[in-house]
Parts: C-alpha cells; sequence; structure tokens
C-alpha cells in the first residue's frame, strides 16, 4: 500500500518537473528524485515511515548589489506558491529525518527611479527545491526544523508594470544553497502546518555583465530569503509517538514487614516496628502486655488500670487494695482485707472472745468480770438446783 502511494506521488510531481526542466540538466534532478522516492519505499517496510503531501505559499525576497553602485533600487516582499510531497524518517524516539521534494516559487519585487520616471518589476524563480531538515519532537504540539535546503532553477521570467513578462533564465546560476530552520505545528496529526524561514548562501546571478532586465538593473550580486507556510497531508504511516522526558525511577527500597523502615536498616525486618528501637517493636520487658513505653513498671508485671503495675496493696496486708475491703487497715483474707472484728469492742476479737457480744477482760476470755456477792449467789442458786435434782 505504501509502494503504490509513493509512485503516485512521483506520478503525481513529474509532469510539474519536466514542464519546468528546460536549461538545466534534467538527469541530475530525476536521479535526486528517484534516490528520495527509493529510500522512501525502502524504509516504508519498517512500518515507521510516514510521508504525504505539502501546499502552502512562499514570501520572498531577494538582496541585490548593484554593480553601478546605483542606490535607486528598492527591492521588495513577494508571494508565490510552493508544493510537493514530504518523507519522514525516524532516527530515534524524539528525532527523524523530513526531506521534502517541492515546486518552489521564490524572488522578489524592485523598483528603479532615475530622472526620466519610476519603474518596477517582478522576478519570479521557479525551483525545485530538496529541503533536508532534521526534525525534533518537542511533545505532542510541536517539532523543531533545522536543516539545509537545496535548489535547482527550473524557471526564471521578469514582469514589468504593464505586465509585460521576459524570460531570464540564463542570466541565474542553476543551484542555490540555503539554510532552512522552523516549526511544525501538531507533527502527529494527520493534517499539520509547518512554518520555516530560507536563508540562500549561493550567489543567483551568473555575472555583473548580465543585466536582470533590460539594462536598468546590473547586479553582480543576488541572494534569495523568505518565509514559507505550508499544510503537510499525511497519507501514509503510523502516528508518532511523543516521547515525555521523564527521570528514571528509583528502584524501590525493601521494606519486607511495611512498617517504613528498610531492611537493611531494621533489626526486625520480619516484625513492624518503629525506628526508636531500629525497626523492632516497642519491648515488654515484663511480659505484661504492656509495652515499656507504656508501662510506668516496666520490669515488675502489672496491670493496665495501674499503668502497667501490680495492682497497689496500701496496708501491706498482702490483699491487693482491689480485693481489699479495709485496704488502708491491715486484715484478713477471711475477712476480705478487714481485720477480725471485735464486736463488744472489749479489745479482744470475736474469734478469742468467748462472750463476743459482752464486754469483758481478757483474764475472763472476753467475758465480762463477775463481784463476790453475785458469785455467792449464784453458788448457792447452782446448789439448789443438785438438791433438787438429787431428790428426785
Amino acid at each position: 500500500m505504501r509502494l503504490k502511494m509513493l509512485i503516485c506521488l512521483t506520478v503525481i510531481t513529474y509532469p510539474i518537473i519536466n514542464a519546468k526542466l528546460k536549461n538545466m540538466k534534467r538527469k541530475t534532478l530525476l536521479l535526486l528524485t528517484i534516490s528520495v522516492i527509493t529510500a522512501a519505499t525502502v524504509l516504508a517496510q519498517t512500518n515507521q515511515v510516514s510521508g504525504g503531501l505539502v501546499a502552502g505559499a512562499n514570501y520572498s525576497y531577494l538582496k541585490g548589489d548593484d554593480a553601478n553602485n546605483n542606490s535607486s533600487y528598492d527591492w521588495k516582499w513577494k508571494w508565490g506558491p510552493v508544493g510537493g510531497i514530504y518523507v519522514n524518517f525516524p532516527l530515534g524516539n524524539t528525532v527523524s529525518l523530513m526531506p521534502m521534494a517541492l515546486y518552489s516559487q521564490m524572488g522578489g519585487r524592485y523598483y528603479y527611479t532615475d530622472n526620466t520616471g519610476s519603474y518596477k518589476w517582478t522576478q519570479n524563480l521557479g525551483y525545485i527545491s530538496v529541503p533536508v531538515p532534521l526534525k525534533i519532537n518537542a511533545g505532542n504540539s510541536i517539532a523543531i526544523l533545522v536543516g539545509p535546503q537545496f535548489d535547482f532553477l527550473v524557471g526564471a521570467r521578469v514582469k514589468d508594470a504593464n505586465d509585460n513578462k521576459t524570460k531570464n533564465e540564463n542570466q541565474f546560476n542553476q543551484f542555490n544553497f540555503n539554510l532552512t530552520g522552523g516549526l511544525q505545528i501538531m507533527p502527529n496529526n494527520p493534517v499539520s502546518i509547518t512554518i520555516r524561514g530560507m536563508y540562500g548562501l549561493s550567489n543567483l546571478i551568473k555575472s555583473t555583465s548580465s543585466p536582470v532586465y533590460q539594462t536598468f538593473a546590473v547586479v553582480d550580486k543576488l541572494h534569495s530569503s523568505g518565509a514559507q507556510a505550508t499544510l503537510n497531508f499525511k497519507l501514509f504511516g503510523h502516528k508518532e509517538k511523543a516521547v515525555a522526558i521523564t527521570t528514571p525511577e528509583v528502584p524501590a527500597t525493601l521494606d519486607s514487614d511495611g512498617d517504613g523502615i528498610p531492611d537493611s536498616q531494621d533489626k526486625c525486618p520480619n516484625t513492624p516496628g518503629v525506628a526508636k528501637y531500629n525497626g523492632c517493636p516497642v519491648p515488654d520487658t515484663d511480659g505484661d502486655g504492656i509495652n515499656d513505653d507504656e508501662d510506668k513498671c516496666p520490669t515488675v508485671a502489672g496491670v493496665a488500670k495501674y499503668n502497667g503495675c501490680p495492682v497497689p496493696d496500701t496496708d501491706g496486708d498482702g490483699i491487693n487494695d482491689d480485693n481489699d475491703k479495709c485496704p488502708t487497715i491491715p486484715g484478713v483474707e477471711r475477712y476480705q482485707g478487714c481485720p477480725i472484728p471485735d464486736s463488744d469492742n472489749d479489745g479482744i476479737n470475736d474469734e478469742e472472745d468467748n462472750c463476743p457480744h459482752l464486754a469483758g477482760t481478757a483474764a475472763n476470755h472476753g467475758c465480762p468480770e463477775v463481784d463476790a456477792s453475785t458469785q455467792s449467789k449464784v453458788d448457792m442458786m447452782a446448789k439448789s438446783v443438785a438438791w433438787s435434782t438429787a431428790a428426785g
């Protein structure tokens, strides 16, 4: 398919070339055209080459040095058509070579004034132009073009103010070497815009004895320059991919336990930890389930209620305060941490008091002391009970 397109492009452009080629060496130009088309055909097999048609306009200017040192010449710019083909050969991700084969009308207008009046002419120069710019993609929106351009003269004529036209190819050299540079807008699209400038380095005029027109202008040096704006219609080839300039990714540091501390600095690489302890978990020295950073008694097992300390035993009776109903008074376990009670407050606890509800003395085992009179009465009553029992 690409080969057919390229052949069609060659057929389209050949009549233009053939019609314009008069006195120049046709073989040289034809060989150049065939070389470009052949290279495009071969490289198109890589599926990377693209190409198509070019159409637009030139805005050109001629700068001449008058051999007679006459300063009465005023050179002006002129418009001219341009059209042809282009092929784009990728050389890398962002760089390619984009040669073109164009019919390009250059030239200029010039005015002459003397004591007889003012005169003006338009000089047209028809070239087969072969720009060979290097194309540098600067993203998807724009590309930079810079390189040489080779111009081959195929026709020249001068037109006066009365529209009288005279051919004057024999006054000009058939080759012109230029420097060219510019921009291509939306280079990856099917239709793109190219804006270029051309600056000719070759002397266009053959000799000082050759007048540009009649005998008014005898020029010993003549150079061309101009600007060109074209539309490029892509007919074949894949879309060129703009390569974004990115910084290389830094390899991810291995962190097996995902604690944010790389394994190379983690003393516990397989257990999540903290930087304070070199990647290890916060320690629990006393093994009470409360880590040392939150444990007020890190070396003694305790409970969370007391910030990692043991449950206190305020009265020191061996029964912790949580189980001690009398946490500030030493007691015993059977009384839930309280002292053995002394119900009659005689100073003898109920467990040692034979009369726990009557205040007594220690000598009487916690019972009250009995006086002699009362004791005598008790003894008599006891005896009476005993005699009654015996008599019965």
